[in-house]
């Protein structure tokens, strides 16, 4: 059985992760089963966060990796995946100062067995891809981001061959990424929407594909602000020793610092950007704990769910 394959992809800050869960949120609200592999989802079948210092070994292991996973019977109506087709095989290979041509050949490999299933490309870029790699840079922290990602990443092939550059030499990687990426677009034998997104009309790109998916619109339900408050509060997980505060702040929830919660239902929430989903637990009077469910690479790695009981 052929899979119903929606990939999502872009430069780093482009929008790809809140768009995707749209998406999947969108094909559930429709009542079809819908798979949903953000970039941090733990176990995830296409990226793999371990390293490969042998260019020829990532190569055969990534294209294994996408024929095990389309060969596999599908779970889900529908899968939308997110930075795994384009940006991590393509992010690592730059890394490594992988020659150019290989990394299109991989591209290009794994295009040729995808359009043998029902798969979709959206794939959104700026036409002036600086402005918007200096605008995703200072959103993240300007300099600071700059300085992390090059302690990060400095003993890198691509960063040890342009030392002469120092953190800078990171916004000259964004920009080849996205040369390289905005030129394979347009030659794969797979159908691709390309969205030029400058304006950041997010809702007219969710109208689109809507239309082009058939799918109704459901919006996020409406909760009342005094149920929402009783989310917030202090949650602690024993085993790891570790808070978690859940913060009322202008009549929506947060948490990790600055990740807005948005309900999915009465007591369970999503976040845009990372593979996280949070349920509120009750005792029919109280809310006694939350469970982190989604499996994600850093805040929950369980097929069960992470667990932190409330603790004020």
């Amino acid at each position: 059985m052929k899979k119903n394959l929606i990939l999502i992809e872009g430069i780093p800050g482009s929008g790809k992760s809140t768009f995707a869960r749209f998406l999947a949120n969108q094909f559930e609200r429709n009542g079809l089963s819908c798979g949903l592999y953000l970039e941090t989802t733990y176990d995830h079948p296409i990226i793999e966060f371990t390293g490969y210092e042998d260019n020829a070994l990532f190569l055969a292991e990534h294209y294994d990796r996408w024929s095990k996973f389309l060969d596999h019977d599908p779970n889900e109506e529908v899968v939308v995946m997110e930075s795994a087709f384009l940006q991590s095989p393509m992010v690592h290979l730059l890394h490594k100062e992988a020659e150019r041509e290989l990394i299109k050949s991989l591209v290009h490999k794994v295009s040729d067995r995808l359009s043998k299933e029902n798969c979709g490309l959206i794939y959104f870029y700026q036409k002036d891809a600086l402005a918007a790699i200096n605008k995703m840079v200072e959103a993240r922290g300007g300099k600071g981001y700059l300085l992390r990602k090059h302690d990060e990443y400095k003993d890198e092939p691509y960063f040890r061959n342009r030392q002469e550059q120092g953190p800078e030499s990171h916004l000259s990687f964004f920009l080849e990424y996205a040369e390289i990426a905005n030129k394979i677009v347009r030659e794969l034998n797979i159908p691709a929407e390309i969205i030029e997104n400058s304006s950041a009309d997010y809702g007219v790109y969710q109208q689109q594909a809507l239309e082009k998916f058939n799918l109704k619109y459901f919006p996020d339900p409406v909760l009342e602000t005094s149920l929402l408050k009783t989310y917030s509060g202090l949650y602690h997980n024993q085993d790891m020793d570790l808070k978690i505060s859940v913060e009322f702040i202008k009549d929506e929830l947060w948490i990790f610092g600055n990740k807005k919660m948005r309900p999915k239902g009465t007591d369970q929430f999503y976040l845009d950007d990372i593979s996280v989903t949070v349920r509120f637990i009750t005792d029919h009077k109280n809310v006694t704990s939350l469970l982190i469910t989604e499996k994600d690479l850093y805040a929950n790695r369980n097929n069960e769910g992470t667990l932190f009981e409330r603790i004020t």
